[in-house]
């Protein structure tokens, strides 16, 4: 009998502990999106982008003409050629043809990486304003809803998204 009530006492202890600090539990949640948009490092990733396009595009665009111009070049004096010109003649646009593709695919890539390099020093802010938000007022998690991860936020989840705006100044 003994046995019986001491557990029991345990038990309660336990239950009552567990509702203490359940009740205590604080989760958040954010739109990132909604915070990024409106951070100026980001607007500028825009402008940034947009010129370093702009310049491959020019410089792919005069890969292209030179391209046309062999081409064009090739059809005109095609009748005029040696067979050995034809074919040194035809070598050449297939080699600039190769380059123009590869100058293609290395520039998106190029861009690809330019747009990371851009975005990680205001992730990185973004985040560590989320982790001060967090730790500053209590939050156990802050879940990012747009991410299409979080299936289901409860009405007792706090939107901390104008926590975070204010911490960033925006």
């Amino acid at each position: 009998m003994r046995i019986k009530e001491i557990l029991f006492t345990l038990l309660a202890a336990i239950l009552i502990t567990f509702s203490a600090s359940a009740q205590e539990l604080k989760f958040g949640h954010i739109s990132v999106a909604d915070v990024v948009l409106l951070m100026p490092e980001y607007k500028n990733i825009g402008t940034v982008m947009e010129q370093e396009s702009k310049k491959l595009e020019g410089q792919l665009k005069a890969m292209q003409e030179e391209l046309k111009k062999i081409e064009l070049e090739y059809e005109e004096k095609y009748e005029t050629y040696t067979p050995e010109l034809r074919a040194a003649k035809e070598t050449e646009y297939g080699t600039m043809q190769q380059r123009v593709q590869e100058f293609y695919s290395n520039a998106q890539q190029s861009l690809q990486k330019k747009q990371q390099e851009l975005q990680m020093p205001v992730l990185e802010k973004l985040r560590s304003a989320i982790e001060k938000v967090g730790s500053e007022n209590g939050f156990l998690y802050i879940f990012e809803v747009d991410s299409g991860l979080t299936l289901f936020y409860s009405q007792k989840s706090v939107d901390v998204t104008s926590l975070v705006k204010t911490e960033l100044g925006i």
